[in-house]
């Protein structure tokens, strides 16, 4: 369906590959436009979890003030109906302040996977896969990994 000039997706493939458009452009409103207001979104990689499309869309903020030059690359998509699981390798560079751990100026490059289910055309839930060690040690707050 069309409103004006922007296209809302409606199948589960299309919203996810907008949905991680949007991040990739750095549009954080954009970005949660895509979301169930009562989404759950967990970070395994911080163990964070957020709930409300309010706080994923600050929680994003915060990561494109700490990471700049962010991208995400989907490698794989898989879906079944409302659910899918989704590869993603994203870069970027370590350009803002983390607790206990100073901006280094380096670069990264964090290979992911998430999993979620749509409801009503929204993204419900998110469980995202990734690696802290890796990041921690490609920027240089502990020996790399490997």
């Amino acid at each position: 369906m069309s409103t004006g000039t922007q296209t809302m997706a409606t199948d589960t493939r299309s919203v996810v590959l907008e949905w991680t458009r949007a991040m990739d452009r750095h549009d954080p409103d954009a970005f949660t436009t895509f979301m169930d207001e009562n989404c759950v979104f967990t970070n395994t990689g911080t163990g964070e979890r957020l709930v409300g499309r309010e706080a994923v869309r600050q929680d994003l903020i915060g990561l494109l003030e700490r990471w700049t030059d962010l991208r995400i690359e989907v490698v794989n998509l898989l879906v079944a109906g409302d659910s899918y699981a989704k590869e993603w390798v994203m870069t970027g560079v370590h350009t803002g302040d983390l607790p206990g751990l100073p901006a280094t100026g380096r670069p990264f490059r964090i290979l992911g996977a998430g999993v979620g289910r749509l409801r009503d055309g929204k993204i419900f839930e998110v469980t995202e896969y990734w690696n802290l060690a890796d990041f921690l040690g490609q920027v240089g707050a502990i020996p790399p990994l490997g």
